[in-house]
């Protein structure tokens, strides 16, 4: 996003250039469950620049049970130095490197942004303590399962029409992120016999993806408050082999019964 002048360093009030922070990701295709890596930009402007350490972590927004924003730590991220020292007129360059969670929200879907907000936040620690943070908007592509999925929803009559993540832990099932993504589709068709609206979520992992698939209600964030949902699970070798519109579609028949 361009480098970020860090205004107020130091206290001599002198009119010295202020040193300037920006952080870029170098990672191609950012998905989760795979690595991602990057490097952090330093000038020390003319004054120079003392840091005690980087603190890169990964920041997703998303909305408590009552609706509320909050912000959730996805992951964090490491670097290889510590104590580093920009003398003034110089630049450092300081690589990081770090693993996405295989449960780690998507913002977009084959290029189409999904309305979810995911950043990468560089927090400086140093002598002052002052909290300065660059924010960079973070752009993670949907695994493969994850549009093989939604493509055999869209082949049943149901598109992607946006996305919500849900700070609260899916019950009764095993994960390690306390957040969930929402994907909406509405129904191109709207026949009398079709749900004008799905949401379905995904749990993934190394193995593939546990689907849940329910009528959509998008007032209510609660996980146990929602209409009941059904699953179908797609492992990650099944992705291009297996006839994932028929197991879309049987879940949506058992959805009906339940539902009705």
């Amino acid at each position: 996003m361009g480098f970020r002048r860090l205004f107020g360093w130091g206290s001599d009030g002198g009119d010295e250039e202020p040193p300037e922070i920006d952080t870029q990701i170098t990672t191609v295709a950012v998905v989760p469950g795979r690595a991602i890596e990057g490097e952090v930009f330093l000038k020390g402007g003319g004054q120079g620049l003392r840091i005690e350490h980087l603190n890169l972590d990964v920041v997703a927004k998303g909305r408590y049970y009552d609706g509320t924003v909050t912000d959730d730590e996805v992951a964090g991220l490491s670097t290889s130095r510590y104590d580093i020292t920009v003398a003034p007129g110089t630049e450092e360059r300081v690589p990081f490197k770090g693993t996405l969670p295989w449960e780690c929200p998507v913002t977009e879907l084959r290029g189409q942004a999904l309305g979810v907000d995911v950043s990468l936040t560089t927090r400086l620690a140093w002598e002052s303590q002052s909290p300065v943070r660059d924010v960079d908007f973070l752009h993670i592509s949907a695994p493969p399962v994850y549009e093989a999925v939604l493509d055999a929803f869209g082949d049943a009559g149901y598109l992607v029409d946006g996305s919500q993540l849900i700070d609260e832990y899916i019950p009764d099932v095993e994960a390690r992120r306390g957040m969930h993504q929402i994907f909406f589709l509405g129904d191109r068709s709207r026949g009398a016999d079709r749900f004008g609206e799905l949401e379905v979520v995904f749990l993934q992992n190394v193995v593939g993806a546990l689907v849940y698939v329910r009528r959509a209600a998008r007032s209510t964030f609660e996980w146990s408050e929602k209409p009941p949902a059904r699953t179908f699970a797609v492992a990650h070798h099944e992705v291009g082999q297996a006839d994932l519109v028929e197991r879309v579609r049987k879940a949506l028949d058992e959805l009906a019964l339940i539902d009705g």
